[in-house]
């Protein structure tokens, strides 16, 4: 589902982000990326959605080349990725509807199509009761699972989360990670990027480390944030 194979990065100023990495993560996997701040895991996310292209090396996703693809062709494979963010990025004045509604609307959804698709986004994220919430009215975790069903709307096969759990307390992060972990065991492929150490330990799942923009650790099983 996702190959990286000998993946460079260096940015116009000359700032080298990833080098020599060599990743592949299958089909329904859970897999964390951890490191410290510029340690290189939004860089490498950001490669898997077409955000930047790599400077050497292959990326494969969902079956394309993304440094290959045309421009007329990088909606199509961002259609196969989810992404969430930290900072949710929902539009304030708009509901949990319209906000997961908004992802279909961009990719010229009918009508029918999104009256049958957002209510099984939310309700995914149990957040079927909050559809006219606003994401004023909403708490963070409530944020954070619209964002995630905004992802979800359109069934990629691939979800990115960067730092999803940054803005929220050690219980709700809990209950976000546990929502991407079941997300995963329905068959979609997930890899979060993150910080935080106790939800890592807790997990024991693939635990794939940065070190300056290399892999320095891949515990495919059972992983904690330190060691093997």
């Amino acid at each position: 589902m996702i190959h990286m194979e000998g993946v460079g990065l260096v940015y116009p100023d000359g700032t080298r982000a990833l080098r020599s990495i060599d990743l592949h993560i299958e089909r329904g996997e859970f897999a964390f990326l951890v490191g410290a701040s510029g340690s290189g895991k939004s860089s490498l996310l950001g490669l898997l959605y077409r955000e930047f292209t790599p400077t050497e090396g292959r990326v494969i996703v969902a079956g394309q080349d993304v440094a290959s693809l045309p421009r007329a062709r990088i909606p199509h494979l961002r259609r196969q990725v989810g992404v969430v963010f930290q900072d949710f990025r929902l539009l304030p004045d708009k509901t949990a509807w319209e906000n997961v509604a908004f992802a279909l609307d961009v990719l010229g959804a009918s009508r029918k199509d999104k009256h049958y698709k957002v209510p099984i986004s939310l309700e995914l994220v149990g957040l079927g009761g909050k559809s006219d919430a606003f994401p004023h009215q909403l708490s963070g975790g409530e944020k954070q699972r619209v964002s995630i069903a905004r992802a979800l709307v359109n069934a990629p096969p691939i979800l990115l989360a960067d730092e999803p759990t940054g803005n929220l307390d050690p219980d709700v992060s809990w209950d976000i990670t546990q929502l991407l972990a079941n997300i995963a065991e329905r068959g979609t492929t997930v890899v979060v990027g993150t910080h935080d150490k106790a939800i890592v330990d807790r997990m024991r799942r693939r635990v794939v480390n940065l070190v300056h923009g290399s892999i320095v650790r891949d515990a495919k099983k059972g992983g904690s944030y330190d060691g093997t």
